[in-house]
């Protein structure tokens, strides 16, 4: 088959960067079943096994689609196109999704969040995360530390109220003085001391590290999360994940990857489990459900379809 997938930032991407990432190994792993992937993104891109179109506008990305292309795998610009044509959102955006477009989510929380039911979870390059079975007493956070949804106020006051050292990576601490909700929340302020220690961007060795030498990987998100990449990244890496029950992750987590809480005293529960988790059992619960070849296969039944003629639910 002959495949375009579209991203509108560049590829490879450094520090923050989902889509990217899941657009990367995404053509790499449909390159590697036998199929001819064009890459449309951002200017500066490149992909060892495929061709890059670059775009910076949704004009330059519509005049990149290859005249023989059999379907255009939209995941950016989201443009209307007179092909076969499947839009994969990753964020929150209802107001995108119009009923004449083949659209598809990264989890089933998130289709239905917009009124849909088609979904094809994230997945990941297993090889690339290592387990460690070794932890620390550290508990760590890895998000967008400046987006309140992310919820690293609640992180923190966790910490403080029970008494675990935080590692925090994502941003640096100035940050938090930037964004005016989490500047209202006082949480620069509230992360002062030793028990915090902030990490900036992280990537490469340094993420992997982290990932895998927590204790547990804390994330009382206050959003409707899409998928949570960043947890099942901690889960390869053999370390259970603490969330609360928003958006994707009640189906992201099973009993062997982490535990779910709300209140203070379900996490003073949740946060004694974790203990007892295996960090095998762990890693192959998530290597199992979400291996990027699953995810490959998942989207060339949905390409499938399209080409049949199928409108997607």
């Amino acid at each position: 088959m002959r495949i375009t997938l579209v991203a509108e930032r560049a590829i490879p991407c450094k520090g923050y960067g989902g889509t990217e990432r899941q657009v990367d190994w995404l053509a790499s792993e449909l390159v590697r079943l036998g199929h001819k992937v064009v890459l449309i993104a951002g200017r500066g891109s490149s992909h060892p096994l495929c061709e890059v179109r670059p775009a910076s506008s949704k004009a330059e990305c519509r005049a990149a689609i290859p005249a023989d292309t059999d379907i255009v795998h939209f995941n950016g610009w989201y443009i209307d196109v007179a092909r076969p044509a499947l839009y994969t959102l990753h964020g929150l955006a209802p107001e995108r999704v119009t009923p004449q477009m083949n659209w598809s989510f990264v989890s089933a929380g998130h289709a239905r969040n917009h009124g849909r039911e088609t979904f094809v979870h994230n997945g990941f390059p297993i090889d690339a995360y290592r387990l460690s079975a070794a932890k620390t007493k550290r508990l760590l956070f890895l998000a967008g530390i400046a987006r309140a949804g992310k919820n690293l106020n609640r992180a923190v006051e966790l910490a403080k109220s029970f008494d675990f050292p935080l590692d925090i990576a994502g941003g640096s601490r100035w940050q938090l003085l930037q964004r005016s909700k989490v500047r209202s929340q006082g949480v620069f302020f509230k992360s002062l001391g030793r028990r915090y220690r902030f990490h900036g961007m992280v990537d490469g060795e340094e993420k992997l590290r982290l990932l895998g030498e927590a204790k547990a990987f804390l994330n009382p998100i206050a959003w409707e999360e899409p998928f949570g990449m960043a947890p099942v990244e901690a889960m390869l890496c053999g370390t259970p994940v603490l969330t609360t029950p928003r958006g994707a992750l009640p189906e992201i987590l099973d009993e062997t990857t982490g535990c779910l809480f709300d209140t203070d005293a379900e996490f003073a529960q949740a946060f004694a489990a974790v203990g007892g988790l295996s960090p095998q059992r762990c890693r192959e619960s998530a290597a199992d459900r979400f291996p990027i070849a699953r995810t490959a296969n998942g989207y060339l039944d949905l390409y499938a379809r399209i080409l049949d003629g199928e409108n997607l639910p």
